[in-house]
């Protein structure tokens, strides 16, 4: 069954739509924890953005050129711009901390230093380029997937993401440099 058939059978029958939640739980949720790095509030988030997804799935329909994928990862960046648009602050990205879901000391401290430099290396990115990143890593997207998520040509989307990833390169091959 492809996507088109699920997204229509569980407009009908919501049993359909655990298919669909399967589907995109663990893109979803990689998604949105890249954008906040905190677990609670990740899973908040994603169970905000699945319940909208349910309540306006009979509204959902097929454009040319849209997909399913585009639409629901829409949904999720608006949930999780609205999260911060709501605290009325900027929620600087070296700032947010959650290490509560550790297991022990040494994964703590390996976490720590590996969440660290990924949170260092993505703060410098400009949005556009922490979201094109964190959409083609965390959710395994394609590039014209990427594309209808943030309403930009592939090739917009393209020239961002080779923007970032030269940037990020730089960026660590200098952390390395001063390390040693």
């Amino acid at each position: 069954m492809d996507e088109r058939e699920l997204v229509e059978k569980a407009k009908k029958d919501k049993k359909y739509f655990e298919i669909l939640y399967e589907m995109y739980f663990d893109k979803i949720y990689s998604y949105i924890y890249y954008r906040t790095f905190n677990h609670p509030i990740t899973e908040d988030l994603t169970s905000e953005t699945f319940m909208k997804v349910l309540r306006s799935l009979d509204r959902f329909e097929w454009k040319e050129n849209g997909s399913f994928s585009a639409w629901i990862f829409r949904i999720a960046q608006n949930v999780v711009n609205d999260y911060y648009r709501s605290k009325k602050e900027f929620v600087d990205i070296e700032k947010i901390s959650d290490s509560s879901w550790l297991r022990n000391p040494e994964e703590e401290l390996l976490d720590k230093v590996e969440k660290d430099i990924i949170k260092s290396a993505l703060s410098k990115l400009t949005k556009d380029q922490q979201e094109v990143v964190i959409l083609r890593y965390s959710a395994n997207m394609k590039f014209h997937e990427i594309a209808k998520v943030k309403n930009k040509s592939d090739v917009a989307v393209r020239a961002l993401f080779f923007r970032a990833i030269h940037s990020l390169k730089e960026m660590l091959l200098k952390e390395v440099h001063e390390s040693e």
